[in-house]
């Protein structure tokens, strides 16, 4: 594929009812049997209870909803409420801001209720039904207008209204009556400040309010996900699987309000992500893409330390997704996403309503899926964060890197998720040398070439820097197998390398553990990675053999790290920069199609676009610049690719590629990618 072929696939291994409204129950007399289960009606149809999960499912406002309820989010001390029975009602949460002149109005209430509703999926007008009202910050107490009462009774159809006791109604004598509604109070502070959005709430047998979140249920049309997760929310970090299904059979993913975020000071507050099946997430399963790795690992009970960082800082994450086989949302839709990080890249390439997706990148797995759907990815410098809990390819190359559609997202999510390494050098401005290989021009499609040497000039003249051209084919005059050095490291020796390290450090344990239990039958794996098992099991590798070729990789590394070059004032000397994996474009799911299909470009250089950046251990990123016309196979119209750039840097410049994708985007030279067939607006000649 894009790197190596033969280590690639190793993750295969491995109604409303007056007063209110009452969210109905339908609970399942099985909670294993989730085919065909037999209901027994409680009440008129609406929400499904499992028995062994508190779990609520209902529609509102003709949206799918989702709410666990073995924890509560918050509770607030409340008594004398008989309006309230003891079943689950739809809720939102408002702060309020103090205006100016003292006293808020409609004039406040009508935009704060426009501004919530349209900057969220989540929330909906059924959840109006009940509303908090709270001062969004320590303030004095202020006064409510009658008219924000009776707006939200006319236009949302709130049928009780709950206010912090900082918050009065104002009204003035001789003037009209309160309107006919409940309205409560809660003691100041109840609530803690920021706290806003839809909640399902039940009134308890303690008399408290016990306030639970709400997710919308969105279905995974293009089969991109393994689950959808959701925090139990019980203190101890432990996620559970949600596994529910459309009716037309596809997985569930719950999404919570944006809302959440709000009043919160940590740096990806509520950016939602997915994660890649190969990181472990305390209470979900994770498969590395294998039933029988599965079934090997077992429970997990931690969360790696990266996944956890994100947890910590704010992320929501979702759901756990693919390594490989998902559908392409590009093009005829039967494109593939690339390597083993084609779940992450087909999801975000796919729905608006993810903002990133975590990956693993050994050796390309995400820079070509990131080429090949169009969005920034990035495989980082080696070592920069913690890889425990996450399922090792080969440890000299193995990181973790994210894909986003925004570069600004980009920068804001690494920053944060890298920040603290030591790995980081600093740097007080960008390099004045782009590194360009100029082995593919020749051959080069003149649309591509047109727009590269755009991008490449746009960046030098934004920034003052020179391009200069290097031919990788004269330093290696061989092919990628064979080098004429007995110190280099060639493709074939990595390849061989990574098998070897993967299958004594982890899939030999597998492989034996299945046999032990299943009468000496080795594992059902796909048929390459049944090959290079059985390879790697019957080839003897000792202490010598990894010595030898760890002195290749590190005498490569050295090799390629000195090309760039160290500056103590940019960080790295020059920035490599060359189109990505354009010979590998488009790609189809079928290889017969791919042996049809005639790619973008050629490929002259001798070296595999990701491989410099593997064996050295640099920061190497991805960056989308446009899109070409090609005629599809499959659904025999005009498509479009996605173009993409690739730069790399030396080993710990990651925050300095960062700032040059971050001023690049400032600059207009490049944008935010989005969902769908195409990566850009398709502009009419």
């Amino acid at each position: 594929m894009f790197i190596y072929s033969s280590i690639l696939p190793c993750y295969l291994l491995f109604a409303t009812a007056s007063p209110l409204t009452a969210i109905r129950e339908l609970i399942f007399q099985s909670p294993l049997d989730l085919s065909e289960p037999s209901l027994r009606l409680q009440s008129v149809s609406g929400i499904s209870i499992t028995q062994s999960e508190k779990e609520l499912f209902y529609q509102l406002d003709n949206v799918h909803y989702f709410t666990p309820y073995s924890f509560p989010a918050h509770t607030v001390s409340a008594t004398g409420f008989p309006d309230l029975d003891d079943a689950f009602h739809p809720l939102v949460i408002l702060p309020i801001s103090k205006p100016k002149e003292g006293i808020f109005t409609i004039q406040h209430m009508e935009p704060l209720i426009e501004s919530y509703l349209s900057e969220d999926d989540v929330l909906s007008k059924s959840f109006f039904e009940t509303v908090i009202l709270h001062p969004d910050s320590d303030s004095d107490d202020f006064n409510l207008e009658m008219t924000v009462i009776g707006y939200l009774m006319r236009e949302m159809n709130t049928k009780r209204i709950i206010l912090d006791e900082r918050l009065s109604i104002n009204v003035a004598a001789p003037g009209p009556a309160l309107p006919g509604i409940p309205i409560h109070t809660i003691s100041a502070k109840s609530l803690k400040e920021g706290i806003a959005g839809p909640c399902v709430v039940q009134y308890g047998e303690d008399r408290n309010f016990d306030l639970y979140p709400v997710s919308r249920l969105y279905s995974d049309y293009y089969k991109t996900f393994v689950s959808g997760i959701y925090p139990l929310n019980d203190g101890q970090g432990t996620y559970k699987t949600l596994n529910k299904i459309d009716e037309h059979g596809n997985k569930l993913i719950p999404v919570p309000s944006r809302h959440y975020a709000k009043g919160s000071k940590k740096p990806l507050a509520g950016e939602r992500a997915a994660i890649k099946d190969v990181y472990y997430v305390k209470g979900v399963p994770t498969s590395a893409g294998s039933r029988v790795f599965a079934a090997w690992r077992g429970d997990v009970y931690t969360t790696a330390s990266s996944v956890q960082k994100l947890d910590e800082n704010g992320a929501v994450i979702v759901g756990k997704v693919k390594t490989a086989g998902p559908f392409s949302p590009r093009g005829d839709h039967y494109q593939s996403c690339g390597t083993s990080s084609s779940g992450p890249s087909c999801a975000l390439a796919a729905y608006d309503w993810l903002d990133f997706t975590v990956a693993s990148d050994t050796g390309g797995s995400i820079r070509g899926p990131a080429a090949v759907v169009g969005l920034y990815g990035n495989k980082p410098t080696q070592g920069i964060i913690p890889l425990d809990g996450v399922v090792p390819l080969f440890k000299f190359t193995d990181t973790a890197g994210i894909f986003t559609r925004s570069p600004s997202k980009l920068k804001k999510i690494l920053e944060t998720w890298y920040g603290d390494s030591p790995v980081n050098r600093r740097h007080n401005h960008l390099p004045k040398t782009l590194l360009v290989p100029s082995d593919d021009f020749p051959t080069m499609r003149k649309d591509i070439k047109f727009m590269v040497m755009d991008f490449l000039q746009a960046v030098g003249s934004t920034f003052g820097m020179k391009v200069e051209m290097i031919n990788q084919t004269a330093i290696h005059p061989h092919d990628g197998n064979s080098h004429g050095s007995d110190d280099m490291m060639t493709i074939g020796d990595f390849d061989v390398a990574a098998e070897m390290w993967q299958w004594q450090t982890l899939a030999s344990q597998v492989v034996e553990a299945y046999e032990h239990v299943n009468g000496g039958r080795f594992p059902p794996v796909g048929s390459e990675m049944s090959t290079n098992m059985r390879r790697a099991r019957n080839t003897t590798w000792g202490d010598d053999e990894f010595n030898r070729m760890t002195r290749k990789l590190e005498f490569t590394a050295k090799s390629f790290n000195d090309i760039i070059g160290r500056d103590e004032e940019t960080c790295s000397k020059t920035i490599y920069a060359e189109p990505m994996a354009l010979n590998q474009m488009p790609e189809y799911r079928e290889q017969k199609l791919n042996d049809m299909t005639e790619r973008l470009s050629p490929r002259i250089n001798p070296l595999y676009p990701s491989t410099p950046s593997s064996i050295s251990g640099a920061p190497h990123y991805i960056v989308p610049i446009g899109q070409v016309p090609f005629k599809s196979l499959v659904s025999d119209q005009w498509e479009y690719q996605t173009v993409s750039m690739s730069l790399m840097a030396y080993p710990g410049c990651d925050f300095m590629l960062l700032d040059l994708i971050d001023k690049l985007e400032k600059a207009g030279v490049i944008t935010e990618v989005k969902t769908g067939r195409t990566t850009f607006d398709v502009v009419s000649e």
